[in-house]
């Protein structure tokens, strides 16, 4: 037996049963003298691990000796801003998204300021930003010349490493849709329809799913085509993307059967009444409206989701002679009819019909198809227009809204947002922005933000307000090193 299979026996039945063996002579190495069994055992396992690690050879890469790196003609940072970084990397003072922020924050004031990362730093920047793709997009011009260097050539040995390969059906096609789509929507369109018969379902459907995010009307024919696909999966897949378009000729007739289920009455209390779907036929199944069940009774309610998702939102203001917020008025007690058009607006980015919804309800998640500088302006308005006791409910969907703004914030939208986060009722509010609020409040106004948790005796509120310094000191920090 081996003297490290003997010294893993010990280990696993203990040095009472099977006593930790002498090193080996060729090792040249004499155990101190005096030890227990026990500290014997320790004492060669600390040997070992320091042996076989000093033994091992690296495996898979290409051992040649690199040409040498190239001279940096960019002069360095400066020292206070080199310590700056050196903290960020080794022992950060805020946590993992703030430091990925203010390390990305130091990259642009290295570049605007022409300067570039001490060479012992490299490393661990490089290290750190394999993971993190904010701070990887901001790396160039920063780490000059022979940080490129050093990237290329950790690159080229992370090439030579085996990969995983994307699994699932024809899975590296997908993948090369959706990158095609974006900028070459006709070609991927185009390849599509080619490839089609050759396809089976479910690649059909998920090749037809990867058309969402860039959806057009030139898409109409070939999701035409999938209506009459024999797989369900990409039926559905085609109607949900047709939702998307109000001008299509499905829009159309989902636009006919939904102006025979609208009827106006009342004079001088005027109402929008809508009747439920009588059960579809041959052309409404294939425009996707579900079937009646062959038990039970049918879901007639579903059935009006699928009309209401389709057709153009204009039937409704023509049906009702009125514009999108005065119709919405009219059908005041059709919660659910009004949940469906607030959803199909979203859907289409209809800003005429969400901003109409948002004068009469609070409806969050519509926020998120508005221009930035209208949903920030909205959110103040939110954010002011009920006591902080309201909030905690919706905090949820707040929170998400306002980590999508652009950086950073007014001045309006950040007071805002602190009142709230540092009232009473406003915990649950305050853990949802820790890991971002920092990053977004406008610079160098720390005594306003004090103000507000002065004598906050709640842990995570204490750690909020510690964050808020924290970070705000060191973006001055920065400023100033890079002046």
């Amino acid at each position: 037996m081996s003297w490290l299979a003997e010294l893993r026996t010990s280990a696993l039945v203990g040095t009472a049963r099977h006593e930790a063996p002498p090193p080996p002579g060729d090792l040249g190495v004499r155990p101190p003298e005096g030890l227990t069994r026990e500290e014997s055992l320790l004492d060669q396992a600390a040997l070992a691990d320091v042996a076989t690690r000093a033994a091992r050879q690296p495996g898979g890469l290409d051992t040649a000796v690199p040409d040498a790196a190239p001279p940096d003609t960019t002069e360095a940072s400066s020292e206070s801003a080199a310590r700056l970084l050196d903290l960020l990397l080794n022992q950060p003072p805020v946590g993992a998204e703030l430091r990925d922020q203010l390390v990305a924050d130091w990259l642009r004031s290295a570049e605007a300021s022409r300067r570039r990362v001490p060479h012992r730093l490299l490393p661990t920047l490089l290290s750190l930003a394999d993971s993190k793709p904010g701070i990887a997009e901001h790396l160039q011009p920063a780490i000059g010349t022979r940080g490129q260097w050093l990237q290329e050539l950790r690159h080229s040995h992370s090439a030579a490493a085996p990969r995983s390969r994307p699994v699932g059906p024809n899975g590296p096609a997908l993948t090369g849709i959706e990158r095609l789509r974006p900028s070459h929507p006709t070609e991927a369109r185009g390849q599509l329809d080619l490839d089609w018969e050759d396809l089976g379902a479910r690649e059909r459907a998920a090749r037809l799913g990867a058309l969402a995010a860039t959806i057009h009307p030139d898409d109409e024919g070939l999701l035409e085509r999938a209506l009459d696909d024999p797989a369900k999966s990409v039926r559905e897949v085609a109607a949900t993307l047709l939702d998307r378009l109000p001008a299509s000729a499905r829009a159309g007739r989902m636009a006919a059967r939904l102006r025979l289920l609208l009827h106006s009455r009342g004079v001088l209390r005027k109402q929008l009444d809508v009747e439920l779907p009588p059960p579809p036929d041959a052309a409404a199944l294939r425009d996707g409206i579900a079937p009646d069940p062959r038990n039970g009774e049918p879901d007639r309610l579903a059935r009006l989701d699928s009309i209401i998702r389709g057709a153009p939102l204009d039937v409704w203001t023509t049906a009702s002679g009125r514009g999108p917020q005065a119709t919405l008025a009219l059908l005041g007690r059709e919660a659910r009819v009004i949940n469906t058009i607030a959803a199909t607006a979203a859907l289409r980015s209809d800003l005429e019909w969400i901003r109409a919804l948002l004068e009469v309800r609070t409806d969050l998640q519509l926020l998120g198809s508005l221009p930035a500088d209208e949903r920030e302006r909205f959110l103040v308005q939110h954010l002011r227009a009920g006591p902080a006791q309201s909030l905690p409910a919706q905090s949820l969907q707040l929170i998400p809204l306002l980590r999508g703004l652009p950086r950073p914030w007014g001045s309006a939208l950040a007071d805002a947002a602190l009142e709230h986060a540092f009232a009473k009722e406003g915990g649950q509010l305050a853990a949802g922005l820790a890991a971002f609020l920092p990053m977004c409040l406008p610079h160098g106004a720390v005594d306003r933000y004090l103000r507000h948790g002065r004598s906050d005796d709640d842990a995570v509120r204490r750690r909020l307000l510690r964050d808020i310094v924290q970070y705000q000191s060191f973006r001055q920090s920065l400023t100033e090193a890079f002046r």
